[in-house]
């Protein structure tokens, strides 16, 4: 399970601000997005999601982020790390 802060616009549609991720020292890391470059509502395995991809800051590094938000469970998850 990811934990995720973000906001929910006028229109009711949710964007991502941070989310908090265990790092290869089992320690959590606080990842801060600085950008959503894309999002896109999807169905994944029968599970309705909004798919959303983030560039953020990591380490010095720019990386890019896959979340997706399943809908009806209303939890977060990193699907991937694209760079």
């Amino acid at each position: 399970m990811l934990q995720n802060v973000r906001v929910k616009q006028p229109d009711g549609s949710l964007t991502p601000l941070r989310f908090r991720l265990e790092n290869e020292e089992h320690q959590l890391c606080t990842v801060a997005i600085r950008q959503v470059v894309y999002s896109n509502r999807i169905q994944y395995a029968g599970v309705d999601a909004i798919q959303y991809l983030c560039k953020a800051e990591v380490q010095g590094r720019e990386k890019l982020f896959e979340l997706r938000y399943a809908i009806r469970s209303h939890s977060w998850c990193l699907f991937r790390v694209v760079y």
